[in-house]
């Protein structure tokens, strides 16, 4: 956040992490609202998984099959734009200035992946839901909410 001589607290950016679930939406949307009250831009941001996990892409990529591992990173990227796209169109219905970001995930972490972006392009505020959308990914979700919170240069807001 920016904070002038006079101790005003100015948020300019906001950056939402989604991953597509009720909780990631749910952050949108009050990211939108923060973002109307403060007349900020708002960051509409999601990270691919790492294909190098595990599974066939995994193997595939591992030995070189870019042809697939491409196709498998456009078609995680066509998906996020299905539930990212009606955000940015609530965000300019709402008169929002607002971009998306679809970050690749090399074999580091997601939480690194968020906190450098938002260092790096002065975000003023994290916004990001503390569900994913499986019981497994829950674990999953918490605990990269957790991480963002701990080691975010910027304030976070976790919502429900």
């Amino acid at each position: 956040m920016n904070e002038n001589k006079s101790n005003t607290i100015s948020v300019k950016r906001i950056l939402v992490a989604m991953d597509g679930s009720a909780s990631s939406i749910r952050a949108a949307n009050f990211a939108i609202h923060l973002c109307k009250l403060e007349k900020a831009e708002l960051v509409i941001l999601h990270v691919l998984p790492d294909i190098k996990q595990g599974g066939v892409i995994g193997l595939r990529a591992k030995y070189g099959d870019l042809k697939m591992v491409s196709a498998f990173l456009q078609a995680k990227k066509q998906e996020a734009n299905k539930w990212m796209t009606p955000i940015q169109k609530n965000a300019e219905e709402s008169g929002v200035k607002s971009k998306i970001e679809i970050l690749e995930n090399e074999g580091t972490s997601i939480v690194g992946i968020i906190t450098k972006y938002s260092q790096k392009n002065q975000i003023d505020l994290i916004a990001v839901g503390t569900r994913g959308l499986s019981k497994f990914k829950r674990l999953l979700v918490g605990s990269v909410t957790s991480a963002i919170s701990s080691h975010s240069h910027c304030p976070v807001l976790l919502v429900k």
